[in-house]
């Protein structure tokens, strides 16, 4: 029979039991556990010089950790995510002060920042590796643990308890890293933006009295149109220019140092 044929033989017995809650199930059930194939995605392609950094980011995280990396250096700063949300709770219970602490991201130009998984992302990948768990007796019993009180407690009681430990473990740590290189990918790709956010939101421009500058409000002479160095792609010479326009910009005549004519 051809597959036409054979889709017409299978349709009517669905058509028949349609109002027979229990064996759409047996039906639904057979087809989930020897029929039906997950569509595979495709592997992000992590190169070979992130593949580390990948790795342990996923893993500390993993573990309750805040990582901080240098984009320029590839370096990473951990820190127990219980330290940032509460440093005086954190102090309580290791007697670790985090005023006293020395963070080496505070003094890169800039950071990416990744935090343990939120609570739905976790449970998201419980549900994924439980669909693909063969055993049709410990995938009801996980089924039924995120279906009640206390899922993650339980689940971790049960499935590290079983023949497929390892098997999670490697799951969980293959998503995490989908989800660490993915989001480092995006990060890279606004890499220059932001580093200008950093410089201006961050550090920012200030007057004397401690008021913020909107470099769009500050008037831009006629000297400087005509100059060379006018919008030059150098941020820090930019910002000596903006500073010296800012602190002129009341004065009836503009002078300017450094001007270069064209």
């Amino acid at each position: 029979m051809n597959t036409k044929q054979l889709l017409d033989g299978i349709l009517p017995i669905l058509h028949s039991v349609k109002e027979n809650k229990e064996k759409l199930q047996k039906i639904l059930d057979f087809l989930l556990d020897e029929i039906y194939e997950k569509p595979v995605e495709d592997e992000p392609e992590v190169p070979e010089r992130y593949r580390e950094l990948v790795k342990s980011v996923a893993q500390n995280i993993d573990c309750g950790l805040v990582c901080f990396i240098n984009p320029e250096t590839l370096e990473v700063e951990e820190i127990p995510k219980s330290m940032l949300d509460d440093p005086f709770e954190y102090k309580m219970q290791t007697g670790t002060n985090s005023d006293e602490q020395t963070f080496l991201h505070e003094d890169w130009e800039t950071y990416i920042r990744f935090d343990p998984r939120e609570s739905h992302e976790s449970f998201g990948i419980m549900e994924s590796f439980v669909e693909q768990v063969n055993d049709k007796n410990l995938k009801n019993k996980l089924q039924n643990t995120l279906n009640n009180r206390k899922p993650f407690t339980n689940f971790k009681n049960i499935v590290e308890t079983s023949s497929f430990r390892q098997a999670w473990f490697d799951y969980k740590q293959g998503q995490l890293e989908k989800m660490v290189w993915k989001e480092l990918t995006y990060e890279f790709e606004h890499l220059e933006e932001n580093i200008k956010k950093y410089r201006e939101e961050i550090n920012g421009f200030y007057n004397d009295d401690g008021t913020k500058i909107d470099p769009n409000s500050v008037p831009v002479p006629s000297l400087c149109i005509i100059c060379r160095k006018y919008k030059i792609d150098d941020w820090d010479e930019n910002l000596l220019c903006l500073m010296n326009r800012n602190d002129q910009r009341d004065e009836p005549d503009f002078k300017c140092g450094a001007f270069e004519k064209i």
